[in-house]
């Protein structure tokens, strides 16, 4: 590319030395960025880690991410833009489909005739990308950007449409969009039922309240001989999986794991956030914290503005498209802007074992492929605060250790957690990911996974 109108002014360390091909680790150590021993740690450790070598080297803080989009716009002869002070128009969204754009990486920028400008920061992608358009497709050529405004000019240019989907991902025989119970009764028979009721309390008021007991009996009953059953049964056998030896995770390559955080009116969490996951010792390099959070959430907004957030920590802004506004909603929108075959769940307050995601990833290798979901032992961590918190403490330690195991072992259906739950990516997309009308997308993601 020669076209002057094009360039931006170069922000690059890195100087062109007419060796288009030059790889980025060479580039940085010629620059003076990296050591020779430091690059050829990085290339050590990807062997074990599925993740380019640039991405590498930022994750563990050897240099900037600038660096390494600067090197990779000279490794592969082409231009690096700003698309915070660029970014392309709204017609351009016609240029590519949403659901391309997420699965590389990449945001339709500009049209140069008939040539199609694409940001990335993956160009060793564009060619997979190419092969997925049609044959009439026009040609494309690569421009780099940075990852982050690449995934918000997706969301400026396919937010609706994103948002749209979020909602309706799940079949809707499975999703609580197409219950009502006018819909189900009818408005007579809701106005019938509610007639009945009004008219028995007001007969005979006894009757009505000794039968609201006895169902208050019976259940209480049923769940208490289940928790029973599933105590007996946990007590009395020995579940394999919580005992057997974790496989050694450091002679095999390693998946990218990414854990989606939702966030909604959050003033002081972000720092005591970062920090506690900042003590994670699985590498970061395949390490990606997503923070969800909606884009009319002003509060967190400026939280975060206030925050510097490590390289391997994300935010994706889910838009407000009028409709509604839920939990399952935003992990839906984020989904496909994930990068990882291991998809994980934390809430704000979340304080996970350092070492939490080496062993989900060593559980999900010692399970069958068709085992779908790892659930996490959650714990209180103030549980000796007082006493209130000691009771919140006995009653969590009984229900994921006794209970819960107990239920697995019974095969009946685990109700899941709605934090430190970890998924395989394919299997979870096949299920249509969250119900985003289910306000317990938990238990109902459990469900749908018998």
């Amino acid at each position: 590319m020669s076209d002057p109108l094009l360039r931006l002014q170069d922000p690059r360390p890195v100087k062109r030395r007419g060796k288009p091909s030059v790889p980025v680790g060479r580039q940085l150590v010629e620059a003076g960025l990296i050591s020779t021993s430091t690059l050829l740690n990085a290339l050590e450790l990807q062997r074990y880690i599925d993740a380019p070598l640039g991405e590498i080297l930022v994750a563990e803080g050897h240099v900037s991410r600038s660096d390494v989009l600067s090197a990779l716009a000279i490794q592969h002869d082409t231009d690096r833009i700003d698309l915070e002070r660029d970014p392309p128009a709204p017609a351009m969204a016609a240029a590519l489909p949403a659901a391309l754009c997420q699965a590389f990486g990449a945001v339709p920028w500009r049209w140069l005739g008939g040539t199609l400008l694409v940001a990335t920061t993956r160009p060793d992608r564009m060619e997979a990308l190419r092969a997925a358009l049609p044959a009439t497709a026009p040609k494309i050529l690569t421009v780099i950007a940075d990852a982050d405004l690449i995934n918000v000019q997706i969301g400026r240019l396919y937010g609706a449409e994103l948002a749209h989907r979020a909602l309706s991902r799940v079949p809707e025989h499975l999703s609580c969009r197409s219950w009502s119970p006018l819909a189900t009764l009818g408005v007579f028979g809701v106005v019938g039922i509610l007639g009945i009721a009004t008219l028995s309390i007001a007969l005979v008021p006894t009757w009505v309240a000794t039968f609201l007991i006895l169902c208050g009996l019976i259940t209480l009953l049923m769940t208490t001989s289940l928790k029973a059953a599933a105590l007996l049964t946990q007590i009395t056998h020995r579940i394999p999986t919580n005992t057997e030896p974790l496989h050694d995770l450091r002679m095999q390559r390693l998946p990218r794991v990414s854990v989606l955080v939702p966030l909604f009116h959050e003033e002081r969490i972000a720092q005591a956030l970062i920090k506690r996951l900042s003590r994670l010792t699985y590498p970061k390099a395949l390490l990606e914290v997503v923070l969800v959070l909606e884009a009319k959430d002003s509060i967190t907004h400026a939280t975060l503005k206030e925050t510097t957030l490590p390289q391997w920590m994300r935010v994706i802004e889910v838009p407000d498209d009028g409709t509604i506004t839920t939990k399952p909603r935003a992990l839906n929108y984020a989904l496909d802007f994930c990068h990882g075959s291991i998809i994980g769940v934390w809430d704000a307050e979340d304080a996970p074992e350092t070492d939490q995601i080496e062993k989900v990833v060593a559980r999900f290798g010692q399970a069958a492929p068709d085992v779908a979901c790892v659930q996490g032992i959650l714990d209180y961590y103030n549980c000796t605060q007082n006493w209130l918190s000691r009771c919140f403490s006995i009653e969590y330690a009984t229900w994921w250790r006794l209970v819960l195991p107990g239920v697995e072992r019974l095969n009946l259906v685990l109700p899941l957690g709605g934090t430190t739950l970890f998924f395989r990516r394919d299997i979870l997309e096949e299920l249509g990911g969250w119900d985003a009308h289910n306000v317990t997308e938990d238990a109902d993601l459990g469900l749908r996974l018998v």
